[in-house]
Formats: structure tokens, C-alpha cells, sequence
């Protein structure tokens, strides 16, 4: 059997060479059919999850808003106010080291006190508070 006679041949009056057509055309037809239903699927998941982006972002936006108003000077001036605050006494001040004796309850050492130069109030409320034992910067590597 030739080549040519495999394109001649006939099955139930169709030739070989027709139904091996038809049989590829049916699967591709079947796989783009598939590709396009997946993709589909694909792409409403895509917009679900970016619709729930959309609104976290505006979600977050929101609380940011909401940080932003309760975390004003001047409101929480007026509730400490309102609730008669009044700043730490000197000699309520604590060392680092000593709150462990705090959390066991001991006797506490007093801390020295300090004078410090007066402050304006909008220097204070504005300035932040300096640390005595802050870290050295780290060494740059220059110099060979």
C-alpha cells in the first residue's frame, strides 16, 4: 500500500484522509472552546479579586483618615484636659534598667533628675522626644 493509496481509500464510502480531517478540526474546535471557557473563568476571578482591592484601598484610605483626626495635637490636648492629665513629676521617672524591679514589684531607685531648659509649649508639642543613649551611626566603608 502506497502513500497516494492512503488518500484514495475509502471507509463507508468517506476516505481516510476526510475523517482524519474532520477528527482534527472536531479537536481543535473542542480545545479553543475549553481555552475560552477557562479564560473566561480566569478573567471574572481577575475582577472579583480587583474589585476587593478597590475596596480595601478605600477601606484603607479611610482608617488613614480616621489615624489621621485622632491622632491631632490639638485634640488630644483637649482630652487630657478634660480629664485633668497632668505631665509625669521628675520623681516618678524610672532608668531603663529599673523597670525589671518594676515588674517584680520591688523597691524602685530613684532617678537623677536633671534640669533641662525651658521649653516653649510648641516647641514641646512639636519636637520629639531625645533619647540620652541613642546608638552611634554605623561606620561607612570608605577610606582605602
Amino acid at each position: 500500500m502506497s502513500f497516494m493509496e492512503l488518500f484514495n481509500r475509502r471507509v463507508r464510502g468517506f476516505r481516510v484522509v476526510e475523517v482524519l480531517g474532520l477528527g482534527i478540526l472536531l479537536a481543535l474546535v473542542t480545545g479553543v472552546y475549553l481555552a475560552k471557557t477557562f479564560a473566561g473563568r480566569e478573567r471574572q476571578e481577575i475582577a472579583r479579586i480587583q474589585q476587593e482591592i478597590d475596596e480595601e484601598a478605600g477601606r484603607k484610605r479611610l482608617l488613614e483618615a480616621e489615624v489621621a483626626h485622632l491622632e491631632q495635637p490639638r485634640r488630644i490636648e483637649q482630652l487630657a484636659q478634660m480629664m485633668q492629665l497632668a505631665p509625669i513629676a521628675a520623681d516618678r521617672e524610672i532608668t531603663e534598667d529599673a523597670l525589671i524591679d518594676v515588674a517584680r514589684g520591688r523597691d524602685l531607685p530613684q532617678a537623677p533628675v536633671t534640669a533641662a531648659p525651658p521649653a516653649t509649649d510648641a516647641m514641646a508639642a512639636d519636637a520629639p522626644e531625645a533619647l540620652p543613649e541613642d546608638p552611634p551611626p554605623p561606620p561607612t566603608g570608605g577610606g582605602r
